[in-house]
């Protein structure tokens, strides 16, 4: 083994994702911008953008991100430096991981644990039929011919089988000897309502989905869901009339209106509320209106939205008259203020940020609060964070309830608003330790009233307990998948076949029932009901939730009925209540309330329709309620949604959509196992740094880098602007230019850096020093340590990149694969443009693409770090350019031949075979059969844009406003002119 200083990162980690390898600042001259390009040599100073503040910059100090390399260039150690003081040595973390023969990873071993977190073994094919995870348990998989998984088991017992139709669409899912799901596809006489091939019903764990109309965009037009009469898993029956008999007979319809952009535009729920939303010219929300069911009268729930150049919202008006503000720093593009004003002028709400260089949250100020004196103590609206040299957070301060403060499930005391006491809120400080990987050791609280939490880590894996006075065992507190199996002393949760929180028992009774909470999901795995059952003098009262696009319908056991439209309207989540029966005397009907988040999207404010004060709300920085104020119990009783705009249950969890969330310990209550790639420790929650990282979903987001490629010259102007553009107005990402001569960029950024056009100039003096020049050969060498084919990739791309037929377009298809793989992140050809701020790309399924009225373009593709789905398309890749019989003609491949040479238009012509071997056919063969099922799958279209005019000198000069200065001459979407077919060494542009 040996070091490998190519790979040797040096100086502060940022938050989003590391330095390049070895970069250093190459200035191209005097007074002109400069650009950072990848050297063998270890880099020893400081980005611009990411120089360490005086506080903590002794404490980053020599605390590089160090990577060993074996003789095939696989990364077999990584070695972190972490320390929380200046005056503190550095103690070194070091990650271990295996591979095969076939260079495939076998084994990953944390700086923790002597023995591996996370085993796998591989088919020869490449397919991983066994793993072994400390946390998350065993599990064995059988694939079939065509990689479809046809059975698989889990440490926990189950055993789940999938059976597929002719076209290899899935038609049952069966688990535990049930059929838990059916599927049925529309047939080829079924146009009338655009469902050919489409998903028709869908028999779930929840009921039935019935899609009864699509768009020719293959958008749901009209859905209809039928729950279960018994709130339990169904045992599906094959015949419809049988399956029917298992449901409640009244349906619950959503019907939508799209756009030609396949954006909605009106949405009517179950109970026949519609929500109409209104673009500007350039495609951006506008406004959002609500029609109630009983009303012709449509209230405006948000209006008015103003974008900047760079489509950052920077104000816009509520239904209430409220007025939201956002300010943005000139240089990086940060939030830096967020205000909110009422009609008559009230200022609500100041938040303004401070931030380290490398965007972590250091100081958030609320200036609308006043200053408060108790026991000669000032308690100031601030909330002060530091982190270690890992960016995790070691230290919060700021203000929480005096009296009946909560630092476990419970909520804490209710206060009341606007007479809020001042000796009510007090100071706290809290101090946060970890293990080696980020697992949380103590929590020390120092406020009003002094508390320590103290947990226990097993040794044999990351899964912990807190130190309860009791005896910790954790044989019997988890299962074999490393769920959780008890929340607290005497709730006890249980969890379905897939993982699932299926109930908790919230009160336990030795004499009688529990008290209990049981959760339905569909087969998506989102949740769509809940039902929680008290007893209650010798009754069993039982208030459910059903979950509807849109719309929430609650009952109660007293009679209550409440429909909860839910929409969002800007910066705010509306939510409007409107009861059926039972309304409470103290609340009007159909009650709007706006709730005005923070940059986390936490609810801070709850207004009502006049722009009144209901609720207020403040956080410990891991989503525990520090304190909250109503102007009455009866509408605080009605507030579900807080911490990170999530829902909050009675047990105090926090449901993201496909995990559950305990903010008191800090972490997951199971594992995620879809993070296995970036993070070993499945239990750890936005690796410790809750303030400037969110988990939408529960699961891992892409990345935050931004890759671009260009060959055969220098790179265009207008397409090295949409390369500065992107770091623009997304200074949080990464920015890497994959290109193998560093001139390629350095010259046309110096002649933007004088160019008479001010965006220009500005964006090249602004930015030039941001991007990352990248050569493929080391993308390569780097692919070698993770991908068994990187040779034969990199073979591949030699070729279409040499010779008379090179084809530009083939090589970049490879290049977006492989960076995406290795690094995680987002692929855009160097003609794409974003219009607006991307933020983190949530997928599902850990791979996006561009799909727009149904058709999918690899201009624009994400993956998350060595992606299953970009490996398998490479792998497929690999398979076209060899042996691959469909491809083969007298022992020769056509895409050697002609595909090369040939740029006429049939079968086999350069364009076709390009899209078919490396292009959008290629990736549209991994995707799902059905349009519904795509949208995991879908980037948010509406963000991208292509100039439809080049740009030329001899331009004539145009009108031009702070709005269109940096986008004039752009079109919303994907232009698909092929101009590379011909065979013309030097051209590249999108497909």
């Amino acid at each position: 083994m040996s070091t490998n200083s190519s790979t040797t990162r040096w100086g502060v980690r940022p938050s989003q994702s590391p330095p390049k390898a070895g970069c250093a600042d190459r200035p191209i001259g005097s007074g002109t911008p400069s650009v950072r390009t990848k050297t063998i040599q270890p880099r020893k100073c400081w980005p611009r953008e990411r120089q360490p503040s005086v506080v903590n910059s002794a404490v980053h100090s020599h605390t590089p991100e160090l990577l060993v390399s074996e003789v095939r260039g696989l990364v077999v150690r990584q070695v972190l430096l972490h320390r929380i003081e200046a005056a503190e040595a550095a103690a070194m973390r070091v990650t271990k991981r295996r591979f095969d023969l076939a260079g495939r990873m076998i084994a990953a071993t944390d700086p923790r644990l002597a023995d591996a977190n996370r085993s796998t073994v591989y088919s020869l094919g490449g397919n991983a039929l066994a793993t072994e995870s400390v946390d998350a348990g065993w599990q064995r998989v059988l694939f079939g011919e065509a990689g479809q998984v046809l059975h698989g088991w889990d440490g926990r017992g189950t055993e789940r089988q999938l059976e597929y139709d002719l076209l290899l669409r899935p038609t049952r899912i069966i688990e535990q000897n049930r059929c838990a799901e059916r599927f049925t596809y529309g047939q080829t006489d079924a146009a009338g309502h655009n469902q050919c091939n489409q998903l028709v019903r869908h028999d779930d764990t929840a009921g039935s989905r019935l899609l009864q109309d699509y768009s020719l965009h293959g958008s749901v037009l009209s859905e209809t869901r039928h729950f279960m009469l018994a709130a339990e898993a169904a045992d599906w029956p094959s015949a419809e009339p049988d399956r029917n008999e298992l449901l409640e007979p009244a349906g619950l319809q959503t019907c939508r209106v799209f756009n030609a952009q396949g954006e909605v535009l009106t949405q009517t729920d179950a109970s026949g509320n519609s929500q109409l939303s209104t673009h500007n010219l350039a495609g951006q929300l506008h406004s959002t209106d609500l029609i109630l069911n009983d009303s012709m009268h449509a209230r405006t729930l948000v209006s008015a939205i103003r974008y900047n150049a760079f489509n950052q919202v920077e104000q816009e008006t509520a239904g209430n008259g409220v007025v939201s503000l956002y300010a943005y720093d000139q240089q990086d593009g940060r939030l830096i203020g967020l205000s909110a004003i009422s009609a008559d002028g009230t200022l609500l709400q100041q938040l303004n940020y401070s931030y380290d260089p490398v965007g972590n949250i250091l100081l958030v100020n609320d200036a609308s609060q006043p200053d408060r004196y108790c026991d000669n103590q000032l308690i100031e609206p601030i909330s002060r964070y530091r982190y270690d040299t890992l960016y995790q957070l070691i230290e919060a301060s700021g203000r929480e309830v005096r009296n009946g403060a909560s630092h476990g499930p419970a909520l804490p005391g209710l206060q009341p608003v606007p007479t809020l006491d001042p000796c009510q809120v007090s100071n706290y400080r809290q101090n946060y330790s970890y293990d080696a990987v980020g697992n949380l050791l103590q929590m020390r609280h120092e406020g009003a009233h002094n508390f320590t939490r103290n947990i226990h880590v097993a040794p044999d894996s990351n899964r912990s307990l807190p130190d309860d006075d009791g005896d910790v065992d954790f044989a019997t507190s988890f299962d074999a998948n490393g769920n959780l199996l008890q929340l607290v002393r005497g709730q006890v949760m249980g969890w379905d076949a897939r993982n699932q929180l299926q109930h908790i028992t919230t009160v336990q009774r030795e004499d009688g029932s529990n008290d209990d909470e049981r959760y339905v999901y569909d087969g998506q795995g989102q949740r769509c009901r809940k039902i929680s059952t008290a007893q209650a003098s010798g009754r069993t009262l039982t208030n459910e939730v059903r979950y509807l696009p849109g719309l929430e319908i609650r009952t109660t056991a007293d009679g209550e009925i409440l429909h909860v439209v839910t929409t969002q309207a800007g910066r705010n989540s509306v939510r409007v209540l409107h009861w059926e029966a039972g309304k409470p005397d103290a609340i009007a009907n159909d009650q709007v309330r706006y709730s005005l988040g923070d940059h986390l999207g936490s609810s801070t404010l709850e207004l009502d329709q006049q722009g009144g004060l209901i609720s207020q709300e403040s956080y410990y920085p891991f989503g525990g309620t520090a304190w909250w104020a109503a102007r009455s119990a009866v509408e605080a009783k009605y507030k579900t949604v807080r911490y990170s705009g999530k829902e909050r249950d009675a047990s105090g969890l926090y449901y993201y959509g496909f995990r559950y969330y305990a903010p008191w310990l800090q972490r997951w209550i199971n594992p995620d196992v879809s993070g296995e790639d970036t993070d070993l420790n499945l239990y750890r929650m936005l690796k410790n740094n809750p303030l400037n990282h969110v988990d939408l979903k529960g699961n891992v987001a892409i990345p935050l880098n931004a890759h671009f490629y260009w060959e055969g010259g220098d790179i265009p102007i207008p397409h090295l602007q949409n390369m500065l553009l992107f770091k623009e107005i997304n200074p949080d990402y990464q920015v890497n230019v994959w290109t193998s001569k560093v001139k390629h960029l350095l010259n046309p950024l110096a002649e933007m850096s004088e160019s008479n056009d001010p965006a220009e100039r500005h964006l090249a003096l602004a930015h030039g020093d941001s991007l990352i020049q990248c050569n493929p050969e080391e993308l390569f060498s780097s692919l070698g340590q993770a991908y068994p084919n990187a040779k034969k990739i990199e073979a591949i791309y030699s070729r279409e990149t040499n010779g008379p037929y090179k084809n530009y377009a083939a090589a970049s298809d490879i290049i977006e694969l492989a960076s995406t793989y290795m690094e995680g992140g987002l692929y855009m050809d160097a003609d794409i443009a974003v219009g607006q701020p991307l933020g983190s790309l949530d997928a599902p399924n850990g791979f996006l693409v561009h799909i727009e009225d149904n058709l999918t373009s690899n201009a624009v593709l994400a993956s998350e770090p060595r992606g299953k789905m970009a490996g398998e398309i490479m792998d497929t890749i690999v398979d076209l350019y060899t042996t691959s019989p469909s491809m083969m003609e007298n022992n020769e491949n056509y895409g050697w031949k002609t595909k090369r040479s040939t740029p006429g238009e049939g079968l086999f012509s350069r364009l076709k075979l390009t899209m078919h071997m490396t292009g959008p056919w290629l990736i549209r063969s991994f995707l799902p059969a059905t349009a519904e099922e795509n949208k995991a799958y879908a980037v948010p279209h509406d963000k991208f844009f292509y100039r439809e005019t080049p740009r030329t000198d001899n331009m004539q000069p145009e009108q031009r406003s702070l709005s269109n200065i940096f986008f004039r001459g752009f079109k919303r979407g994907l232009n698909g002119e092929g101009r590379w077919t011909n065979v013309r060494p030097g051209r590249r542009a999108s497909i």
